[in-house]
């Protein structure tokens, strides 16, 4: 999994740059494939974003059992203020663009050249795991991390419905009601899935970093 830092670089460059080349652009950021926002938004504020992301993967993931499609590369929504589109970046990282009342047309080729750009960049990066304290925003890093939970503790648990429903009703607390959705994506991409790994990737979507730990020490205690 990579390990997130704060993100200086690059990657946020590129993104400031294209929303400054693009008037219409109100919001660019990075979104892993959690949900979990991978970069600092601009004026969008950070619980918006992730149910917003999180309810626009949904539906994709609805989408793609409903018609049995390979994975959805954009998911869009249009009002008469503005568009709101999530774009795949990579298997594990989705690039959310807003803007305001235009024709959306007239962007696609500026997102499509600064999605390259970024590729270009991520193909450095491995993959997503994340991180963030009181102080520093979430970030991507190159390094890959060690578990740190105890295998011994771990190997007990069983995904059973009723441990299903304890994290879902635990995570709320940290998140909010999009708990239930974040439960309900990592089952339905992870059909094999193991309670402790099931525990861990729940954890990840809990941005103060002491408070992730919080919660999976409730369930590997």
């Amino acid at each position: 999994m990579i390990a997130l830092e704060m993100i200086t670089g690059k990657i946020d460059q590129i993104l400031r740059e294209f929303v400054m080349r693009s008037p219409e652009v109100e919001e660019a950021l990075l979104i892993s494939s959690q949900g979990q926002p991978l970069t600092i938004p601009l004026k969008m504020k950070y619980n918006s974003v992730l149910t917003i992301a999180g309810t626009m993967l949904h539906l994709a993931e609805r989408i793609e059992r409903e018609f049995r499609w390979q994975e959805i590369q954009q998911i869009a929504v249009r009002s008469s203020t503005g568009y709101i589109t999530l774009i795949r970046c990579t298997e594990e990282i989705l690039l959310l663009v807003k803007t305001a009342k235009a024709p959306l047309g007239f962007l696609i080729k500026d997102i499509e050249n600064t999605i390259k750009t970024l590729q270009t960049e991520l193909e450095t990066y491995q993959t997503i795991e994340l991180k963030s304290n009181d102080s520093s925003p979430l970030t991507l890093r190159r390094k890959c991390t060690q578990r740190t939970t105890s295998n011994k503790t771990a190997t007990n648990l069983k995904l059973t419905p009723d441990f299903i429903n304890s994290c879902q009703q635990e995570l709320a607390k940290y998140i909010g009601p999009i708990a239930s959705i974040i439960c309900k994506r990592t089952l339905s991409k992870n059909s094999q899935i193991e309670a402790s790994e099931f525990v861990k990737i729940l954890a990840k979507h809990i941005r103060d970093r002491q408070q992730a730990l919080e919660f999976q020490n409730r369930f590997f205690s």
